[in-house]
């Protein structure tokens, strides 16, 4: 028996460590890793930081700016068309709804709101 509930701990061990290194829902954990692969060359996408393009909001920024299909379908737009300097990006509708709840879950600036 004691050897059966050792054998659980130490399986559940990795999913528990993995689960701490990044305790945000899947949908937005999805997004955030989107965002730092596609997004992270001009905005400043983590809760805090500059754009190393000044002219890209900081994703916390847009936290909060949009409710979220509003948010969603924008950055359907961006995707499919660009903005401003910004040129169009390769994502999926399910990426995009990702990338807007990890956005969502971005704390904005006490002086955005």
């Amino acid at each position: 028996m004691r050897s059966g509930l050792l054998v659980l701990i130490l399986l559940a061990a990795p999913a528990a460590a993995t689960a701490g290194e990044n305790p945000l829902p899947a949908s937005q954990a999805r997004g955030h890793a989107l965002a730092r692969t596609v997004c992270a060359a001009c905005h400043a996408v983590e809760p805090k930081g500059v754009s190393p393009n000044a002219k890209a909001a900081p994703f916390r920024h847009l936290a909060g700016r949009h409710v979220p299909l509003t948010l969603q379908r924008r950055l359907a737009d961006i995707a499919e068309t660009g903005h401003y300097d910004m040129p169009p990006i390769n994502l999926h509708a399910d990426e995009v709804q990702d990338v807007a709840a990890y956005i969502n879950s971005l704390e904005p600036p006490a002086d955005a709101r």
